[in-house]
This record gives structure tokens, C-alpha cells and sequence, in this order.
């Protein structure tokens, strides 16, 4: 993938979770504070981080490993009910923190051989994201503490939503200017 559909995917990612604090501070608050414990949704996020590790596994050249490759369609299910059952408090928050370690590596291979200098504005965010879902996957509850920190109002909930929308409308500049 390119650098540049990666700064646009990331500009819209980043506009679609931030515009809700804009527009509607006062429920997008409300939203936040239950997302942690949000079980449906922190199924369908366990299952796509999930999913995508598989296929990262799957996809890995490992001559030796490559005879325990298909095992990995009974395990991967069988994660996601063990996931399900045993780890379903603030599951939300540590699959999202599972996503923010994935989505680093497309972004990285993506800036790897590119030739412009802004490439180093994704390879921090990169590296930012992957630290964050780290620290999430390991403490989910972290997330509802920087929520309540720098989303503890509307009118803080309103300035992080603004912060965030001007961070995509910078990252949607750089795929259409830089990359």
C-alpha cells in the first residue's frame, strides 16, 4: 500500500473518531465513557485484531513453521471464545489497544523506501499508536483514565475532538501535498 492512501485512510479513521467530540461533545463524552466495557463491540474488535493476527501468522515465510500453519483455523476461533469467556472486562479497550499494535506495520512498510522526509510524521505516529496498544492490550484501564483526563467535560471533550480532526486534516495535506 502506499504511503499516501495510509496518511488518507489514517486522515479519514482519525476525522470519523474525532468529529463526534466536535460536533456533539456531550454524547460523544457519554460514548467514551462506556466504550471500555462495551462487550458487543469489544467482540467485533477481539475478532478482527484476532483475524488479522492470524493472518499475519499465515502469511509469515517460516519453512518450519509452515506444518503448523493450518492449525491455525481451529486456534484462532478457539482464542476468540477463550478471549470471549475469560478476559470480557474492558475487552473493548484491549482489542482496540490489539488494533493500535497492528495497524504499525502497514504504515512502516508503507514509509519504509519512500523518499520524502514527511515520511517520519507516520513512522512517529506509527510508533506512538503501536507503544498505546501496547500499554492497553497490557492495562486496558489506562484508557478510561486518559478519557476521564483529557475528555473529563465537553468543552475538554470538544478541544481533543478538534486536536484530532486538525491532526487528519494534517495527515489528508501530507497525502495530497507530500506523499
Amino acid at each position: 500500500m502506499e504511503l499516501r492512501t495510509i496518511a488518507w485512510v489514517l486522515a479519514a479513521a482519525l476525522a470519523a473518531l474525532s468529529a463526534p467530540c466536535v460536533l456533539y461533545p456531550a454524547q460523544a463524552l457519554d460514548a467514551i465513557r462506556r466504550f471500555p466495557r462495551n462487550r458487543p463491540l469489544g467482540w467485533v474488535l477481539a475478532a478482527v485484531a484476532l483475524l488479522w493476527s492470524a493472518w499475519l501468522v499465515f502469511h509469515m515465510s517460516m519453512e518450519s513453521f509452515d506444518k503448523y500453519k493450518p492449525l491455525l483455523y481451529v486456534l484462532t476461533p478457539l482464542a476468540f471464545v477463550l478471549v470471549v469467556l475469560f478476559v470480557d472486562d474492558l475487552l473493548a479497550a484491549r482489542a482496540f489497544g490489539g488494533l493500535l499494535a497492528l495497524i504499525p506495520a502497514p504504515m512502516l512498510d508503507a514509509a519504509q523506501w519512500h523518499e520524502s522526509p514527511w515520511r517520519f510524521v507516520v513512522v512517529v505516529l506509527a510508533y506512538v499508536m503501536a507503544l498505546a496498544g501496547m500499554a492497553l492490550i497490557l492495562s486496558p484501564y489506562h484508557l478510561r483514565k486518559f478519557m476521564e483526563r483529557f475528555a473529563g467535560s465537553p468543552a475538554t471533550c470538544f478541544r481533543l475532538g478538534s486536536a484530532g480532526c486538525a491532526l487528519a486534516a494534517a495527515l489528508l495535506l501530507l497525502g495530497l501535498l507530500a506523499y
